[in-house]
């Protein structure tokens, strides 16, 4: 999910590229340039049957093209690859995409919609149902076969059915090529681009009633499109074969066992997948009235990234679009009219986007592991989102100081629901002795400041590790800091420097420059003799402060009063109603929390979470409409919360 419910609205739509042969996939290449597959006219040389249209004859011609669009110019900057088509030159069977790996170096697919062994004895043009290299783009046709992905269909057969064999898209992911087979209705793969294919899943067939016999009939899952979801997930789109009807067309989330997993359905003849930053999926439908029913018509639909809203960007503007790719500037540049020579297009639909902000989490799957801390040899849980490489250097640290007594795993839940807002979150246990104001010792789990600095250092080696779970996806230049209780009142010293309270500081600890801000779960600031609340000169650093209604153990008034202590704004405190002490815990402590709440554990924490989760992305990523939740809006769209905030008055 994300921090914001975008609802694309088409603004304008205008033709960048005309006059092609059968546009399908594009793809932008490292120069900006946006490049388009053309699968051409054909030719009059040796034929095959069509697979479409029973009687008919595909024909042979090196008339396949792949086309740059650059500054407003379309060149043909590849030619002479091969095609079949119809003999009025449409239903062509050729290159269908091309893609470009971190190096910069282009591949792309040749399709074929027929056995291989039509290719290889009738044909003689070992090209189709190939993956290659394209060697240059000067216009010529040069190119160097790598994987033949017909040869894997005529041996293996994967799917059980006709022996037939369609490439259709391509994608590369981590040096890794994923070749998605029409035909053969799975998905391949190809490490490094040598040795021999992989395969990745095959996609179900479901028995179907023939509309004009009433027999049952095996429908074909007909794969089309492979995309790469927010949760670094492949996601697969299918046509749907025969009988072509309306609604029947799935995207499949293929799993970390390989298999294909319903996403969401209802569509009509899927030809194209894209994933926008916000994780919200646009699928283009080739004909979106189902191909018997005499429309050409295709759509553009959008899926909100909650998948609970859908919103048709365009419909009788596009005539049976082939591929769609998502520009920088969110621009969506759609092939169309992808099977017909000569008449074919590249459309840009520029969008105007209605934005209402949505406090849900951005990321819909976080994962942990547990390390240690070099410094002082802590155990620690690391809590992350599942993303794609994509978002490099962009999740910065939050360090969750733990309340008195209170192990790691008891905010594992807590510590859940920040990370999914876009945070690195590390729960440390760190135990020691310290010394009360009568002179009692007691040993256990104790919050320190120099967590702070540990910790940082900790991540900024993990960052860098090959072998980390978080391996270049930290921002380490930035963080912030949770805490609960005792751990919060380490965090409130830790944002400041002139006071240090006995047992909670560290004498030689220093504010780290990336420490940005912090916000605390039931805790307090004052002198433990006195019991009087100190200043606290934040520096600068926003400060939140979250309160339970009913915590017995640092109270609603006690929270505020710490709040009044704090200088410097932007700061905020937050209550919730209903939830005492332990409300930011997996469970309730029934032994030192003599309330028992009337929110529910879940409701609380996710509560607790939720706001410190917008509170960070509001100062460490600079998110303006959090920023304007958390201080102006939130506290009266919340039926749980209500907030006092002071900002700068600039």
């Amino acid at each position: 999910m994300s921090q914001t419910v975008e609802t694309p609205q088409l603004s304008q739509i205008e033709v960048v590229a005309s006059g092609l042969d059968s546009p399908r996939k594009l793809s932008f290449g490292p120069d900006g340039a946006l490049y388009v597959a053309e699968a051409g006219r054909g030719g009059t040389g040796a034929s095959i049957q069509s697979p479409s249209q029973p009687g008919a004859f595909l024909s042979y011609g090196a008339t396949g093209a792949i086309t740059r669009i650059q500054d407003g110019v379309a060149q043909r900057v590849v030619t002479g690859l091969p095609s079949l088509a119809l003999p009025d030159e449409s239903d062509a069977a050729g290159v269908n995409d091309i893609e470009f790996d971190s190096d910069g170096n282009a591949y792309a697919v040749v399709g074929l919609a027929s056995n291989p062994a039509n290719r290889d004895d009738l044909l003689q043009v070992p090209d189709f149902s190939q993956l290659i290299a394209i060697d240059n783009f000067d216009g010529g046709a040069s190119w160097t076969r790598l994987t033949d992905f017909g040869a894997y269909e005529q041996t293996n057969n994967p799917d059980g059915q006709d022996v037939i064999t369609n490439l259709y898209d391509l994608l590369i992911k981590d040096n890794k090529a994923y070749v998605l087979d029409a035909g053969a209705n799975d998905l391949l793969s190809q490490r490094a681009f040598g040795g021999k294919p992989t395969l990745e899943t095959v996609f179900p067939s479901r028995t179907m009633t023939e509309p004009l016999t009433g027999q049952a009939i095996v429908q074909q899952p007909v794969p089309t499109s492979v995309a790469v979801g927010p949760d670094d997930t492949l996601y697969v789109g299918e046509l749907s074969g025969f009988p072509f009807q309306e609604g029947a067309a799935k995207v499949y989330r293929i799993n970390a066992e390989g298999e294909a997993e319903v996403y969401t359905d209802g569509f009509t003849h899927i030809s194209d997948l894209a994933f926008d930053d916000a994780g919200g999926l646009y699928v283009l439908e080739y004909d979106a009235d189902g191909l018997l029913n005499g429309s050409d018509a295709g759509a553009l639909i959008y899926l909100s990234p909650d998948g609970k809203t859908r919103t048709t960007i365009a419909d009788d503007q596009l005539t049976n679009p082939t591929g769609l790719e998502i520009g920088t500037d969110g621009d969506i540049y759609v092939s169309n009219k992808g099977y017909v020579a000569g008449q074919g297009e590249v459309v840009r639909l520029s969008l105007e986007q209605e934005t209402t902000f949505s406090p849900e989490p951005i990321f819909n799957q976080v994962k942990h592991y547990t390390t240690k801390i070099a410094a002082d040899g802590d155990p620690a849980d690391v809590y992350y989102p599942a993303v794609s490489t994509s978002t490099a250097d962009q999740l910065p640290i939050a360090l969750m100081l733990q309340g008195a007594l209170v192990d790691k795993a008891d905010y594992s839940n807590y510590a859940e629901e920040v990370a999914s807002y876009g945070f690195v979150v590390v729960v440390p246990n760190t135990e020691r002795t310290l010394t009360a104001p009568d002179g009692q010792t007691v040993t256990g789990l104790f919050s320190e400041q120099g967590q702070v600095n540990d910790v940082l250092d900790q991540m900024k080696v993990e960052d860098a590790d090959p072998a980390s779970p978080i391996f270049e996806i930290a921002d380490t230049e930035t963080l912030g800091l949770l805490g609960h209780s005792f751990g919060g009142a380490v965090g409130l010293g830790a944002t400041q420097e002139e006071i240090c309270i006995p047992g909670i500081c560290s004498e030689d600890y220093t504010i780290p420059p990336e420490l940005q801000a912090g916000i605390f779960y039931g805790t307090n600031f004052r002198d433990q003799q006195t019991e009087e609340f100190l200043p606290i000169n934040n520096e600068d650093i926003p400060v939140g402060l979250i309160a339970g209604t009913l915590d017995s153990v640092t109270t609603f008034g006690e929270v505020a009063s710490t709040y009044d202590q704090i200088q410097d704004s932007p700061k905020a405190l937050i209550a919730i109603e209903g939830t005492n002490h332990y409300g930011i815990t997996n469970a309730d402590n029934l032994t030192r929390e003599p309330n028992r709440p009337t929110l529910d554990q879940a409701t609380a924490t996710d509560a607790i979470g939720s706001w410190s989760g917008l509170f960070l992305r509001s100062h460490l990523l600079n998110d303006q409409d959090a920023f304007d939740y958390v201080y102006n809006t939130g506290g009266d769209l919340d039926p749980n919360v209500s907030v006092i905030s002071q900002t700068p008055l600039y």
